[in-house]
């Protein structure tokens, strides 16, 4: 079983609990992924309206920060519960009354320690799907101030040390404004604004399209 999968069976066994409230889950479908503020957002979970996927599906993403089954298994319920309530009430309403039925405490918009009578209710769930088979990414200096590394940019993101390498492959933001193009062949350099990258790449008088780096 891979995480996704553990999720679904997780939600599986969540889904007749919310039937039994009234409010039974609508079609979904979950995933480990980064929510829509990416990287530096403080977001553990997030889930999008059934109306822009293609098949009519709830999307639920749960951010790869957490491995703790029971803190994952708390923040898809809270996922499940909007997609059950619809997204038009917020936290508030119909996500409020199945919320404070399961278990949540307020504020309702954040999870912090799951609460006693939440993890009553997750336990048995755990218990018969197992432990969550991920590893906690440390992609987030909102949710993880020590990731990486010690060296890091003033309000940005980590830099590797020279002998470190780089927490993944994701292109370098440049801070500067004119972006620097070279050409692989000759070594012919300009420097050229980000918007005239993005309708293409200057070229090499002799060699033709040039790399920016």
């Amino acid at each position: 079983m891979n995480r996704e999968q553990w999720l679904n069976a997780l939600a599986a066994e969540m889904s007749p609990t919310f039937t039994e409230m009234g409010f039974p889950l609508p079609p979904f479908r979950v995933s480990v992924g980064f929510t829509s503020g990416g990287m530096k957002s403080a977001a553990i979970g997030e889930c999008w309206n059934k109306s822009v996927s293609e098949d009519g599906k709830f999307e639920i993403f749960i951010g790869p920060g957490n491995a703790d089954s029971m803190k994952v298994a708390a923040i898809l319920a809270h996922e499940l519960i909007h997609a059950a309530a619809g997204l038009t009430c917020g936290h508030k309403g119909d996500f409020a009354k199945i919320a404070i039925q399961l278990g949540f405490d307020k504020p309702l918009t954040h999870i912090g320690n799951v609460p006693a009578n939440l993890a009553s209710w997750i336990a048995p769930f755990i218990e018969k799907v197992g432990e969550m088979p991920h590893a906690r990414l440390r992609y987030s200096v909102a949710i993880d101030p020590a990731f990486p590394t010690p060296k890091r940019k003033p309000g940005g993101m980590d830099l590797p040390s020279d002998d470190e390498e780089p927490a993944s492959n994701r292109p370098k933001k440049q801070d500067a404004r004119l972006i620097k193009a070279t050409c692989p062949m000759c070594g012919y350099t300009v420097r050229v604004t980000r918007k005239w990258l993005e309708i293409g790449p200057p070229h090499c008088p002799e060699h033709g399209a040039m790399e920016t780096t």
